[in-house]
This record gives structure tokens, sequence and C-alpha cells, in this order.
């Protein structure tokens, strides 16, 4: 077979299928959980952009998850997000608490939620869905997104951008991103967000999180140029 004719294959339906029966998958096939919330930059709050985290629970303590814009086949990866216990939030150094923020209001606000397949009466989803909240309300999280799609949406251009998340209302996302999200989704996040009232208990996250509250201070990556070693 000539180079040429071997070059073609590499993007046909028959190679990828070899590549399939081929090939193990174990980390990807490990992703038991898919969680649908929006992210802002944190230098820029005016940005918001839909992410879809798609999880494994590596310890009880220690959650990590790759992120897309979507959940379609042909979705965009932009993305990484850590999440951690409040156990290990507290135990981090001063310095590095800065890149994480709370999940409490994303929580409780309904913004965050499970992302069942769509044959999943919406009942079933919010059963579902409570073991997880309970969880997550009391979780801090790491994100950086390496895909500023919102503003080059054809490739991954430029640095990498800390993301942040919502910590009380009037912050954001835009009320037609939510109700976007919504509708796609058969979901309803004020809804959510009665009914997370019955059954989450109060909680206050951790002082030292979300420091750009207190500050007005906030990470932005920057590229430096250095001596090679």
């Amino acid at each position: 077979m000539e180079s040429e004719t071997k070059h073609s294959a590499y993007h046909s339906t028959a190679y990828h299928v070899a590549g399939e029966a081929m090939m193990s998958f174990q980390p990807i096939k490990s992703i038991h959980q898919h969680l649908c919330a929006f992210h802002v930059y944190s230098q820029d709050h005016s940005r918001h952009v839909e992410a879809h985290h798609y999880c494994k629970h590596l310890s009880p303590d220690f959650h990590q998850c790759v992120i897309y814009d979507s959940d379609k086949p042909d979705a965009r990866l932009i993305g990484i997000e850590y999440i951690v216990s409040e156990k290990i939030f507290t135990s981090l150094p001063q310095e590095e608490k800065k890149f994480w923020h709370s999940h409490k209001y994303e929580v409780e606000s309904g913004l965050l939620q499970l992302a069942t397949k769509g044959l999943v009466p919406a009942p079933a989803a919010d059963a579902a869905e409570q073991p997880a909240m309970l969880e997550l309300q009391k979780t801090y999280g790491k994100t950086i997104h390496t895909w500023a799609f919102d503003i080059h949406p054809d490739l991954p251009l430029g640095p990498p951008n800390l993301m942040m998340s919502y910590t009380g209302d009037g912050q954001g996302p835009p009320e037609d991103l939510v109700k976007k999200r919504d509708t796609e989704w058969g979901q309803d996040t004020a809804a959510k967000r009665e009914l997370r009232k019955g059954y989450l208990p109060p909680y206050e996250k951790v002082d030292d999180a979300d420091e750009w509250e207190k500050t007005g201070r906030v990470v932005k990556f920057s590229v430096e140029e250095v001596p090679l070693r």
C-alpha cells in the first residue's frame, strides 16, 4: 500500500473502529458522572460559558473532571477541574487557595446540575441528584480552561485561563444562557433551587475560599519567556 493511501485511511471510519477494537480507554471509561454548570473567567466576570464536566472520583476527597463545551460527539475539549473536600482545601497553602473556588452557591442556586439522559424523568433526575449535591455543596474546585472558545471558536489560542464560579445572586450567568441550558436539558434551575432548600443543610464555606471577594484581586495567567535550563 502506498504511503498516500495509508495516510488517507487515518480519518476514515474504518480506522477509528479498528482503533476502538485494538486499544484500551480505561481512564475515559472510568468516568461515571456528568455535571453541567457555568464558569466565569477569573479576570473578566462579563464572560460566562456553559461547561459539561465528565468526572471520576479517585477518592471520597478528590474528583477529577474533563470539561467540554457540550455533550455532543463533536464537543470541544475546553479544560479540566479538580474537586476536593473541605478537609483537603483547608490543608492547602495560602498561596494555593487563590486558584480555587467554592461550590456552595452553585449547588444551592440550582445552577450546578446532574446532566441525565433525555429519557430520564425529571423527578428521577432530581432524586439522583440529591447525594451528589449533598456532597458537592461542601467542595472546592480548581478549574483551568485551555480553550477560550467564546472568542476563539475554531482553535485553542492563547494561554490557559483560570475560571471561577458564582458566590451570590446577581453575578451571572445571564438569564438567557441559563434558559437555553434548561430548555435543551428539560430542566428548571429555579425549581431546583427551591427543591434543594428542602434537603441541603446549612453550610458556611471556608473563609479562605473565593479570595477575590475580599481583595478585589484576581488571578490571570500570562506568558513569560525564560532561559532554557
